[in-house]
């Protein structure tokens, strides 16, 4: 075994040297090609054999190295010309087949030739080249035989010295360069962070505003959106694209109301700087918006083309607020107005007060007086001639005295009347100690005290009272005088000729902690102009029946020094509805405004019909609502005003349900609208019919007539 290795191994170096000797020979017989090709090239070059002996060394190698051919060919000292002590060379990796090892050896300076299979590229210093070292990029690679078989291999170098010195001169101007721009710019670094926490702050509360910012071009008929900031997202639920890449996407989601006075606007607005308007917008969710938006023309110096930026703002809830505001503001002034007459009441009350005592105690002394000069003119001056001279009687002057005091003792006693009354609307009774008070008691006390009067023009008393009504703290006689003077004014309401009916149902509001006293007849009712100052004092529509106009204003003082609120519903020849809300605790104020239910399954609709009204409740219908459920909620919301519904709802059809509201609230306005013509003919001869119907698509301005037509409860 051991004879066979041997005899392999002599025979492999027999074939090398032969191989070596046959390369050696080829480039022996090829010198004088050799010479021409590689010997004038100016590349430094050289080429090794198999058993890496230097086979040629060319003038230009011999002229960067200093070495001449003839010291290193034939020698295995190529690496003479590069290092200081012995070690492979590129070319006898190449040689040898080692590219393995060729990492260890230029680790970080090669690469494999793009240009030749097999060859391999390299850069590196060498400082044992020349008087300060030099830069070579040299090239390996191998030569091959006919059979494909290694027999040496051929290095070129590139002296890159100029290159790599101009590179560091390059690189050490800019280093010097990248000082000089670090020290100026170290000097802006206050500024530019002061700058940047400014720019941050200004960016943090941009995004933080609730606005949208945008661009669009200025165009007569039609502006197309540019820009639209992120923001534009949470408020409509569209993406900024959605605006950009449909030039109609904005015009198309404002509300058809809208629209034409917006495009007007936007046309008359063209050419002026700055213009703000408010519409309504259709977001993604189906609801509409209140927009409030602000644009401004911007007219570029060098004769560019005008742009507009703009904002946009969510101002619904402003809406809302500013339309229940105004109607805050009205109970505000109606309140106020009534405290202001309080005090003036009071003033004239105390100035009249004085001088009527003195006329009242003065009109017992008077009659005295006469009743004993009457006898003694009688006796002895009934005759006398002076009588006649005056052209009178005595007997004319006797009885007409006797009128004279009688008239002075029932005026005395009304306007007596009048100060108590003007004097109990502008007192505020905080001192007196309030007591634990029954409302039933108070109820069907008033009724033992006025039912007879009451029952000349009323047919039927039905009374609808809770049983086991908390108590409240009050005063008795005072509540009392309230539900008294309510229940003659609405059998007074009530004409001879009708069949009178009235309705007094008590009952306990949980979500109010109030007890709820209504008081309801069905009589002539009043308009609008008059419940709108039937609190003040002396306003009255029977002073030729002696009403002084101060039971109401007396009612709405006491009430209110209960804390509690007193309100009214009166529909013109239907009959009014008086309701009294007391809080169960005592210092607690009672916070409630008239409301609109509306009712509908369509979201968009509610929402378009909540943001035209104020105060409007929606209920967004489903199969689970019933009629009964509707009941109950008007139950439990007496400051409900006008209903509102779509009459093809999920479960409830709008004639049905307008017919069981008029049977239990009969006072209470219905307005029913829908697109299917046939839904608005279906109970055309029906007995129980809705106050108003409305086809649909309506405009919300015809909802508001209706609305300023029937007019709202007074509270």
């Amino acid at each position: 075994m051991k004879n066979t290795n041997r005899q392999k191994k002599t025979k492999d170096k027999k074939k090398e040297k032969s191989e070596s000797i046959w390369a050696r020979e080829v480039f022996q017989n090829g010198r004088q090609t050799l010479q021409s090709i590689v010997g004038s090239s100016p590349i430094p070059t050289f080429i090794i054999g198999k058993d890496h002996l230097v086979i040629y060394w060319n003038k230009a190698l011999e002229e960067l190295s200093g070495i001449k051919a003839k010291n290193v060919v034939g020698t295995g000292q190529q690496w003479r010309a590069f290092y200081k002590t012995a070690r492979p060379c590129m070319a006898d990796l190449l040689v040898d087949e080692l590219q393995k090892e060729i990492p260890r050896w230029y680790a970080g300076k090669y690469i494999k030739s793009n240009l030749i299979e097999g060859a391999y590229e390299a850069t590196d210093f060498f400082p044992e080249l020349g008087k300060r070292g030099r830069w070579l990029r040299f090239t390996s690679a191998t030569i091959r035989n006919a059979s494909g078989n290694v027999i040496g291999a051929i290095e070129t170098l590139e002296d890159i010295t100029q290159a790599k010195r101009a590179e560091e001169a390059l690189l050490k101007a800019h280093e010097d360069l990248e000082t000089k721009v670090k020290e100026r710019t170290l000097d802006l670094a206050k500024t530019n962070k002061a700058l940047q926490e400014t720019s941050d702050h200004l960016s943090l509360i941009l995004e933080s505003l609730p606005i949208v910012s945008y661009t669009c071009t200025n165009g007569n008929k039609t502006s197309k959106i540019t820009f639209v900031s992120k923001s534009v997202k949470e408020i409509t639920g569209y993406t900024p694209a959605q605006f950009i890449s449909n030039p109609l996407f904005w015009q198309e989601h404002i509300h058809p109301d809208d629209l034409k006075r917006i495009s007007a606007e936007i046309r008359s607005a063209t050419q002026k700087g700055t213009h703000t308007f408010e519409y309504r917008f259709l977001a993604a969710d189906g609801s509409y918006r209140w927009f409030s938006d602000h644009r401004r023309l911007i007219r570029p110096a060098k004769r560019g083309r005008s742009y507009i930026i703009g904002a946009w703002q969510d101002i619904t809830e402003e809406k809302r607020i500013r339309q229940e505001g105004q109607l805050r503001v009205q109970q505000m002034m109606q309140s106020h107005k009534l405290k202001a007459l309080g005090e003036v009441v009071a003033g004239v009350a105390h100035e009249i007060n004085n001088p009527v005592s003195f006329i009242a105690n003065n009109i017992p002394l008077l009659e005295e007086m006469w009743n004993a000069i009457e006898p003694i003119l009688a006796s002895d001056g009934a005759s006398h001639a002076d009588w006649s001279d005056k052209g009178i009687s005595y007997v004319e002057v006797s009885t007409n005295m006797k009128d004279i005091i009688e008239e002075f003792k029932i005026a005395s006693l009304r306007i007596k009347r009048v100060i108590a009354g003007l004097k109990e609307f502008a007192r505020s009774d905080e001192i007196t100690e309030k007591k634990p008070v029954q409302i039933e008691e108070v109820i069907n006390g008033v009724l033992i005290i006025v039912g007879a009067q009451v029952r000349k023009t009323v047919s039927n008393i039905d009374l609808y009272i809770d049983s086991n009504l908390p108590p409240i703290q009050g005063h008795f006689q005072k509540i009392e005088q309230v539900i008294a003077n309510l229940l003659i004014n609405a059998h007074q309401a009530i004409p001879a000729d009708r069949k009178g009916r009235i309705i007094i149902t008590a009952r306990k509001l949980e979500r109010l902690k109030a007890i709820l006293i209504e008081i309801e007849d069905n009589g002539t009712g009043m308009n609008q102009d008059l419940l709108d100052h039937i609190f003040e004092p002396f306003f009255t529509t029977r002073r030729d029946k002696e009403g002084t106009g101060l039971g109401l204003s007396i009612s709405y003082g006491l009430i209110k020094e209960h804390n509690g609120v007193i309100g009214v519903l009166s529909r013109l020849g239907l009959g009014s509805r008086f309701s009294i809300y007391l809080p169960l605790e005592n210092k607690k104020q009672i916070e409630i405004r008239p409301a609109i239910l509306c009712l509908d399954s369509d979201y968009r609709q509610l929402n378009e019909i909540k943001m035209s009204l104020s105060c409007v409740i929606d209920w967004r219908c489903d199969y689970k609502d019933t009629i009964e459920d509707v009941i109950a909620f008007l139950e439990e919301h007496p400051e409900v005003d006008i209903l509102i519904s779509e009459i093809k709802l999920p479960a409830i059809n709008g004639w049905n349900l307008s017919k069981k509201i008029k049977e239990r609230f009969p006072l209470l306005p219905v307005i029913l609208y829908s697109s299917e013509t046939s839904a608005l003919k279906q109970e055309e001869n029906a007995a129980t019919r809705p106050d108003f119907l409305l086809k649909k698509p309506f405009k919300m301005h015809q909802m508001q007539n209706i609305i300023r037509e029937v007019g709202r409860q007074k509270i």
